[in-house]
């Protein structure tokens, strides 16, 4: 892709804003009561990646050439479990937070759009740990294709193929983060394009937010806790879970316990997102899905274009499941950052 068209393809609408005091003390009360009453909660990476090449085709960055990792070399004790999905919260408890008109109006004011509806509320809990994460951004929504249909990494290579624009539903995202420490643990975002210079902002956060535009904006989540505490508990695997354990938390293989720590430890986001459209014929052409994205349309569009390029690959009889094929869209399509704040660097494998 050309530098003019990834700075353009993403730099957010707006920079990020951080807002202090996001939710009520009553609403964080049941919030967190979701995370410690409903868990165990599994890994990120084994919701959403099946091998390195993956993963790398997300965050690889600098590691991105690399191929003598697997994908248990680049797991983290990161964990998420969901408040809601596609437009259906999944607690009573929390079903008024999810339809907040307060999260929906300030994406709805990002953007300056007529008409939005929230769409989805996860959360993510992450243990004391070192971050792999070279910059990555948040999977793009397209007409009748979205997060909850289409696996990570190949959302990702969509988004920087720049094919499928056409179809995209813009999101926007209220990400509310709670690290009590400021030993690292920011949050690092480039708002003008990848080759830029990175912006951050720094540690402790408590009930703070950041109402941003991350589909089109590459950003990570730092290394956090303490650094003595970081490297991964002996036994983690990607069928480690977590769950709460008295005032702290446990990770554990069935009913093992690898590690337990401290809640002040601890790195916590709630993450909410709405989608928006500029006028009700655009809501139609969404709910009516009389212009959707298939599978089918999406293969051959990057089989296409691959073609196109002169780039050489053994067309895949599985293209969700054939590493080498993913391996071709990921060197092919590659986009990551190119710097880093000197405060947040990112983490090395060794080789």
């Amino acid at each position: 892709m050309h530098p003019d068209r990834v700075r353009r393809a993403f730099t957010p609408v707006v920079p990020p804003r951080l807002l202090p005091d996001m939710y009520t003390t009553e609403e964080q009360e049941r919030l967190f009561g979701v995370l410690r009453q409903k868990g165990p909660w599994s890994s990120i990476a084994s919701q959403t990646f099946s091998s390195a090449e993956q993963f790398l085709a997300v965050a690889g960055g600098g590691q991105q050439a690399r191929t003598d990792l697997s994908l248990s070399d680049l797991i983290t004790p990161t964990f998420r479990g969901y408040f809601a999905q596609q437009a259906v919260a999944l607690h009573d408890e929390v079903q008024d937070v999810f339809y907040s008109s307060k999260l929906l109006n300030l994406v709805k004011e990002m953007f300056g759009a007529k008409y939005a509806l929230p769409a989805q509320f996860f959360f993510n809990l992450r243990a004391p740990a070192h971050s792999l994460d070279a910059g990555h951004f948040d999977p793009q929504a397209w007409r009748g294709m979205d997060m909850m249909r289409l696996p990570v990494w190949l959302a990702a290579v969509m988004a920087k193929s720049g094919l499928f624009d056409r179809w995209e539903v813009r999101t926007g995202q209220v990400i509310t983060y709670y690290y009590a420490s400021a030993e690292d643990g920011g949050f690092t975002y480039w708002p003008q394009g990848p080759a830029a210079a990175p912006q951050r902002f720094a540690a402790p956060f408590w009930n703070d937010a950041v109402v941003v535009h991350n589909p089109r904006m590459f950003h990570r989540g730092e290394a956090s806790g303490p650094r003595d505490r970081r490297a991964n508990p002996e036994g983690f695997s990607l069928d480690s879970v977590i769950e709460a354990d008295g005032d702290g938390w446990s990770i554990k293989n069935g009913e093992q316990v690898l590690r337990t720590y401290a809640a002040d430890e601890m790195r916590f986001l709630f993450h909410y997102g709405a989608r928006v459209f500029d006028d009700l014929a655009e809501v139609s052409r969404y709910y009516d899905h009389t212009d959707d994205l298939t599978e089918e349309i999406i293969f051959d569009l990057l089989i296409r274009d691959l073609r196109e390029r002169g780039i050489a690959f053994d067309e895949p009889t599985d293209p969700l499941t054939d590493d080498a094929f993913v391996a071709v869209l990921k060197d092919a399509y590659a986009i990551s950052p190119t710097s880093y704040p000197a405060e947040a660097p990112v983490d090395q494998i060794p080789a």
